[in-house]
C-alpha cells in the first residue's frame, strides 16, 4: 500500500500541452449528432486540474472576422499544422474565452485561464479555457 502511495506522490506533474495530451480518444455514439464521434477519456491528472488555472502557449485560430476577438481557438501548432488542417489531434486545440478583446496576430501568444473539460458536447472542443488573459509573446 505504501508503495502505491509513494508512486502516486512522485509521479511527474504534467503541465501545459503535455497535460492536455494525457487523454485517450475513443469512438462513441452521440445522440445529438446521430453518429459515432470522437470522445475523450480524461486522465486522473486532467480531472484534478479541472477548474484550476492553466497556461498555454500557441497560435490563434480566429473564429470571427473582426480583428479584435474575445473568443477563438488556441492551437499548439501554427495554422498550417493545426488540428483543423488534419496534421494534429483534438488534444492540440483549446477554445478560449477571454475577459477582454485581443487583436489577432500570427505570432505566438500565452493564454492563462480556468480549465474546463468537455466530454459531452460535440459542438465544443475537448478543452475550454475561461476567464482568460491573453498576451503576445516577446
Amino acid at each position: 500500500m505504501m508503495t502505491i502511495f509513494l508512486a502516486f506522490l512522485f509521479q511527474p506533474q504534467l503541465s501545459g500541452w503535455e497535460l492536455l495530451s494525457s487523454v485517450e480518444i475513443v469512438m462513441g455514439y452521440d445522440d445529438f449528432m446521430g453518429a459515432e464521434v470522437e470522445q475523450p477519456k480524461f486522465s486522473k491528472q486532467l480531472k484534478l486540474r479541472e477548474g484550476k488555472e492553466l497556461t498555454l502557449e500557441g497560435f490563434i485560430i480566429p473564429l470571427q472576422q473582426e480583428s479584435d476577438q474575445d473568443y477563438f481557438v488556441l492551437s499548439r501548432f501554427p495554422y498550417q499544422s493545426c488540428f483543423f488542417c488534419g496534421a494534429a489531434g483534438p488534444e492540440t486545440v483549446v477554445e478560449v474565452y477571454s475577459d477582454a478583446e485581443f487583436r489577432f496576430t500570427d505570432e505566438r501568444v500565452r493564454v492563462t485561464g480556468t480549465l474546463k473539460l468537455n466530454d459531452d458536447n460535440p459542438l465544443h472542443l475537448f478543452y475550454i479555457l475561461e476567464n482568460c488573459e491573453v498576451k503576445k509573446m516577446d
